[in-house]
């Protein structure tokens, strides 16, 4: 049977294992400061065009968004996304555990729009007690969505023009990433997630 229902099913490609058996009698020091995770940082990096970019190695995709959105937001901002996004409806509300409200729009297959962006980011613009409604200060969206579809980089671009718009963080979750690059008739590349999102990152197992 095929399951494709996550990564966390099988083991490791063969060519994987072999890699790790040659380095396997070899020591290493820990927290992603060897030799291996620096080489791997700098190919993100010029995979990316993206020569200054941070890059840190974590563990697996909830400890990513939880990290990110954790760090990123103060204790009264929230964090706008599908209402099909992984932080809303997976996780176990580990977003929204930390203090950061999950601000969801109605998805459309998987996907939300800039117009949608804006209306929630105008709404507390726009409010008269903007001090006790949660502030939106960033979008998350997954790429590939949770239903399989891709942003077009046409919606990636209105995106992030209404994030500087209105000063949001700009965060793609790549759980699945690698895909959304290689589906048939996307047009978005590693360099243009790069350079529209302001944190994103890449899944792997």
């Amino acid at each position: 049977m095929i399951r494709l229902n996550c990564d966390y099913c099988k083991g490791a490609l063969p060519e994987v294992l072999e890699a790790l058996q040659t380095i396997n009698d070899q020591a290493f020091c820990g927290y992603g400061c060897d030799e291996v995770c620096e080489r791997a940082a700098r190919l993100i990096r010029e995979r990316a065009g993206a020569p200054s970019a941070d890059v840190h190695f974590l563990v697996g995709g909830t400890q990513a968004n939880f990290i990110v959105i954790e760090s990123a937001l103060r204790p009264w901002q929230s964090v706008i996304c599908a209402d099909s996004g992984h932080i809303n409806v997976h996780e176990t509300g580990a977003v929204e555990h930390a203090g950061h409200k999950c601000e969801t729009a109605p998805a459309h297959d998987g996907k939300i729009s800039a117009d949608q962006v804006r209306a929630i980011a105008a709404n507390w613009a726009g409010s008269i007690i903007p001090e006790h409604i949660t502030q939106p200060k960033m979008v998350y969206l997954s790429m590939a969505t949770e239903t399989g579809s891709v942003y077009t980089l046409a919606e990636l671009a209105a995106i992030r023009a209404v994030c500087d718009e209105f000063s949001l963080y700009l965060f793609i979750d790549g759980a699945r990433l690698s895909y959304g690059l290689e589906a048939i008739g996307g047009d978005v590349s590693l360099e243009d997630i790069a350079r529209l999102a302001d944190v994103f990152y890449c899944g792997g197992t």
